[in-house]
C-alpha cells in the first residue's frame, strides 16, 4: 500500500497527469504535502476539487499516524507512530537550546539484537517505506511550538538503516531537498552497527551525509557478546568507515553504549585507543538507558558518572576526541524501543 509520500516527483507528476492535471499542479501538490504538511487533500486549496478527489481515490495522502506521545520534563517528546498494518515504530524529538534533533526509525523492530536494546527484542518485522520514513519528520515538525524548527536529524532509532537503503536514501533525498523538507545534508547523520558493503553503497550516495558507527567495543570477542549478530570484524568495519571519511571528507563518529563492568573497564579503553587512536574520528559515549526487562535478564547496569568520566579521560589521554551524551527523556520511556515494547505488552507499562 503506497501513499503520496512514497512517490518521487516524477511519479507524482505522472499521477497528476493521468488524472487530468498539469505539471505545475503536481508541484503545487508536492508543496502542500512537504512544505505545509497538510494531512487531507481538501487542504490543497489551489488544486481543483476534481483533481484532489481523483488523486485521493488512487492514493492516501499519508499512511502513518501518531498513536501515542510521551513528553518528558526536559522537553524530549517520544512519538509512537502507527503504521497501516497495525505495526508501530518510534521517533524522538530532542530540544536543546536553539537545536532540535529528531531521531527516526527505518525498520519495524531490529535484526541486530544488541543485548542492551529494546528495539530488537522481537526481531525485525519489516522495512519501512520511503513515505513511512519521511512522514516521521512531518509528524515531528507538526509537534513543534511556534518559532522552533527541526535543526538536525539522526537515523538511529529502531532498525538497521544500512539494511533498508533502498527506502532510506530516497527518503533522505526528500528530507534534504529544498523543494521537500529542506534540511542540509550536514545536519543529517545515519548510524549503523557495521555493514561494510552497504557502507560503501551509502558512501556513493549524493549528497554526503554524516556517518556514525555503533561500535560498543573495539575487541571482537566482547563486541560479539554485546552484538550477537555481528558478522564483520571490528577492523573491517573501521576500515570501511575510514574509507567513507576518505571519500566524503566527513569525520565518522563511533557510538559506544557503556555498560557497567562489561565494556567500561580500563582495558576496554586501551583496546579502543589501539583501534581508533590514529584515525580522524569522535567517540560518543552513551551511558546505558536501563530497560527493566533487559536489565533483569542480562544483568546489565548503567555505569556511574565517575566510571563514565574515567573511561572518557582514558580515551582522551590516548588522543581520541570524546563526547558524552547526556540522558534525555529519563522519565518517559527513554530507551530506544521501550515505548513500542509497552504498546506490544501493556504489562510492561
Amino acid at each position: 500500500m503506497q501513499a503520496l509520500t512514497d512517490l518521487t516527483d516524477a511519479e507524482l507528476s505522472q499521477l497528476v497527469a493521468e488524472n487530468g492535471g498539469k505539471a505545475f499542479q503536481a508541484r503545487q501538490a508536492s508543496h502542500w504535502l512537504w512544505k505545509h504538511g497538510v494531512q487531507e487533500y481538501a487542504e490543497m486549496r489551489n488544486l481543483p476539487a476534481s483533481l484532489r478527489t481523483a488523486i485521493g481515490n488512487r492514493l492516501p495522502l499519508r499512511r502513518t499516524t501518531i498513536a501515542k506521545s510521551e513528553l518528558a520534563t526536559d522537553g524530549t517528546e517520544k512519538l509512537l507512530i502507527g503504521l497501516h498494518d497495525g505495526e508501530h515504530v518510534e521517533c524522538v524529538i530532542i530540544p536543546e537550546g536553539e537545536r532540535t534533533t529528531l531521531c527516526i526509525s527505518t525498520q519495524v523492530g531490529c535484526p541486530v539484537r544488541c543485548v542492551f536494546c529494546a528495539s530488537g527484542m522481537f526481531g525485525v518485522r519489516r522495512n519501512l517505506s520511503v513515505g513511512e520514513i519521511a512522514e516521521q519528520v512531518l509528524h515531528a515538525r507538526s509537534r513543534l511550538e511556534a518559532g522552533r524548527r527541526l535543526t538536525n536529524l539522526v537515523v538511529m532509532g529502531m532498525g538497521e538503516p544500512m539494511l533498508n537503503l533502498d527506502a532510506l536514501l530516497p527518503a533522505l533525498q526528500r528530507i534534504h531537498d529544498g523543494n521537500g523538507l529542506d534540511m542540509g545534508a550536514r545536519r543529517i547523520t545515519v548510524s549503523t552497527s557495521g555493514y561494510p558493503r552497504q557502507m560503501e553503497q551509502f558512501a556513493a550516495a549524493d549528497p554526503s551525509y554524516n556517518l556514525a558507527v555503533s561500535l560498543h567495543a573495539a575487541d571482537d570477542t566482547l563486541r560479539k557478546q554485546l552484538v550477537p549478530t555481528a558478522a564483520h570484524p571490528v577492523q573491517e568495519i573501521v576500515l570501511a568507515a575510514h574509507r567513507y571519511f576518505g571519500q566524503k571528507g566527513r569525520e565518522v563518529t563511533y557510538e559506544v553504549v557503556l555498560l557497567e563492568g562489561r565494556n567500561d573497564r580500563p582495558q576496554d579503553a586501551i583496546t579502543m585507543v589501539e583501534v581508533l587512536g590514529a584515525l580522524p574520528c569522535t567517540v560518543n559515549l552513551i551511558p546505558w538507558n536501563p530497560v527493566e526487562e533487559i536489565a533483569a535478564r542480562e544483568g546489565l547496569r548503567r555505569p556511574s558518572a565517575q566510571r563514565v568520566d574515567s573511561f572518557a579521560d582514558a580515551l582522551r589521554r590516548g588522543g581520541l576526541k570524546v563526547t558524552v551524551r547526556r540522558q534525555r527523556g529519563a522519565d518517559r520511556s527513554a530507551a530506544c524501543g521501550q515505548l513500542r515494547l509497552r504498546q506490544a505488552d501493556p504489562a510492561n507499562g
